[in-house]
């Protein structure tokens, strides 16, 4: 059994720390980056809806390539690893497939619920603060509708504290050899 994990663009300055706790749990997953300052600097510009949708997805791209820096292999493929981490750059496959509406409703985070449901793999968000799924600005507003029409579990955990991430891969790892 593999994950996908959604790495929150606004984690730039911990990725590392989450991409170890990943790789120490040895868990196989697919990394689906957020957006980030770069998405952030999209979000500054005064663009139309579909522009400014395909310019985030690329600046997913780009923290992509940063969280790639940490030796982890790129891929444009929907597929959870064998073994070991994965970067999804999402970009040319949003583009092929155009899953999702074109708003600023849909960030990355219902872009990595679509990835999860699409593999049938559980999803976990690694946020920048604790929290639940139900409060406001946890998620995109596009996110709990399309989480009911998925089949994806889905939980969170705090990207900023390193014992709660270590608790909580290492608990996925446990949870999932008993499969």
């Amino acid at each position: 059994m593999g994950f996908v994990i959604k790495i929150g663009g606004s984690l730039a300055d911990t990725a590392g720390d989450v991409l170890s706790a990943v790789e120490t749990a040895g868990i196989p997953a697919l990394i689906v980056p957020g957006g980030g300052a770069f998405a952030d600097s999209v979000r500054a510009e005064s663009l139309d809806d579909d522009t400014a949708h395909w310019k985030a997805v690329s600046a997913m791209n780009r923290y992509g390539v940063f969280l790639s820096s940490f030796g982890f292999a790129r891929t444009e493929t929907l597929s959870v690893p064998e073994a070991g981490i994965s970067i999804l750059l999402p970009e040319r496959l949003m583009k092929c497939e155009d899953p999702l509406p074109h708003s600023w409703d849909v960030t990355s985070d219902s872009i990595a619920l679509w990835v999860a449901d699409t593999v049938h793999e559980p999803l976990i968000l690694v946020k920048s603060r604790a929290g639940d799924l139900t409060d406001t600005g946890y998620v995109d507003s596009y996110f709990l509708a399309f989480q009911k029409r998925c089949s994806v579990q889905v939980s969170a955990v705090n990207g900023r504290n390193r014992e709660e991430l270590s608790v909580f891969f290492n608990r996925l790892r446990t949870s999932s050899c008993r499969r």
